[in-house]
């Protein structure tokens, strides 16, 4: 069979070099053309084959079960957008429109979640899972490198619909002491220990730098009583960030416990190409935060790309362009907290940061059952608008913002 196949390809090259040298009348000339259209057929087939792979993977599914759609949507509650975006089956030049941050600051105050307004600034597109031309716009946005939201997700509805249960919750997650991030009020930055021979840290009043949370063991159930015991808690009291992750098996850093079972719990974060897998092997594990209300993520770009999907309750984001580095007034990358904005956003301090008046940016309120694509080193500032479950996996990175990072330091 071997023989076979090795003598027809031998022959079939023969034949295509011989035609290729013979001069071609008018019938010999459309053969060629005929030729030449197959081949274009052929390479357009295997494209659509890969898209496919992409947009309809074997292992995710495009329809819900009975009611479940609706059940999840019924968990939305609608915000009013200052404006309606356009939403083209590409991305517009300048999506997302953006807008001073100070207004946004304004508009709703991160310090007061519960107090929602009128309108927020949303200019992000939203796609529905469960339609093929949506599902290939969100597509096009990924690899246009800018953010986007996609509801209604099979897979992800179903886990929303699990996770709203406490007692599943707590059974999931057993008994098991997990990280915690303890903070003394609502803001946490994240920090890293000052490397080995670096000296004091010293912050921007020549304070020497301290630790600005405390990393400490919970049980889910322990940091759950105290997430609805502190519903509307003040921001200058204690508030707890709840972390759990599954290992990815190319390797990258993982906690303990290592909860493997989230990679069942969340197929759309399995390393299999996906909309929501760029790159497989890049994957590092699926990555949770659960947050109480009035919990703040300080302001910070990471180096690769973002799928955050929430399974319970509302997050805020407020997202900005990598251009906006030069006015977030970031500390420097040998900082603990390189990275991350030194403002505080919610008093900004315009006297000694003047050029943050300049940043502008966008928001966009994650509820459950929504995935939210963050491109490489886009900036997000974080609010928990209520008791909320969120997980996110990354899967390599873009280059197309590195100069404007670069040229601030990074």
């Amino acid at each position: 069979m071997i023989v076979f196949l090795l003598t027809f390809i031998c022959v079939m090259g023969y034949m295509m070099t011989a035609l290729s040298r013979i001069e071609l009348g008018p019938e010999k000339e459309t053969a060629k053309t005929g030729h030449k259209k197959i081949a274009k057929e052929i390479t357009a087939a295997a494209l659509e084959s890969s898209e496919e792979s992409i947009l309809k993977p074997p292992h995710l599914s495009t329809t819900h079960k009975l009611n479940v759609k609706e059940d999840v949507l019924s968990l939305k509650s609608e915000f009013v957008r200052k404006d309606t975006p356009h939403c083209p089956p590409t991305p517009p030049k300048d999506y997302p429109n953006e807008y001073p941050v100070l207004d946004i600051l304004k508009n709703w105050s991160p310090d007061m979640p519960e107090a929602r307004p009128d309108f927020i600034y949303n200019s992000l597109c939203y796609f529905d899972y469960t339609s093929p031309s949506d599902r290939a716009s969100a597509l096009a946005y990924r690899e246009a490198e800018v953010p986007f939201v996609v509801r209604s997700i099979p897979d992800v509805d179903d886990t929303v619909l699990r996770w709203s249960d406490p007692f599943y919750m707590k059974k999931l997650l057993g008994n098991a002491n997990y990280k915690v991030e303890e903070s003394v009020n609502n803001h946490f930055m994240y920090w890293r220990s000052p490397q080995k021979g670096q000296g004091p840290v010293k912050e921007r009043d020549g304070k020497e730098w301290t630790e600005p949370t405390k990393m400490i063991k919970m049980k889910f159930a322990e940091w759950l009583d105290k997430a609805n015991q502190y519903l509307g808690a003040a921001s200058e009291s204690k508030h707890w960030y709840f972390r759990v992750s599954g290992c990815s098996p190319h390797g990258g850093g993982c906690p303990s416990p290592n909860t493997q079972e989230l990679f069942d719990e969340i197929p759309i974060f399995k390393p299999k190409p996906s909309l929501f897998m760029v790159k497989p092997k890049s994957q590092r594990g699926i990555h949770c935060r659960f947050g109480m209300t009035g919990v703040i993520a300080e302001n910070h770009f990471d180096g690769s790309r973002n799928f955050i999907a929430l399974f319970m309750g509302e997050r805020r984001y407020i997202l900005s362009k990598p251009k906006n580095c030069k006015n977030m007034a970031l500390l420097p990358r040998e900082h603990p907290s390189g990275r991350h904005s030194e403002v505080d956003w919610s008093n900004p301090d315009l006297v000694t940061f003047p050029q943050f008046k300049k940043v502008t940016s966008t928001e966009v309120v994650l509820q459950a059952g929504d995935v939210l694509y963050l491109p490489t080193q886009w900036f997000h500032y974080i609010i928990s608008l209520g008791t909320n479950y969120q997980c996110n996996t990354r899967s390599g990175k873009s280059d197309d913002f590195q100069q404007q990072i670069h040229s601030c330091g990074f």
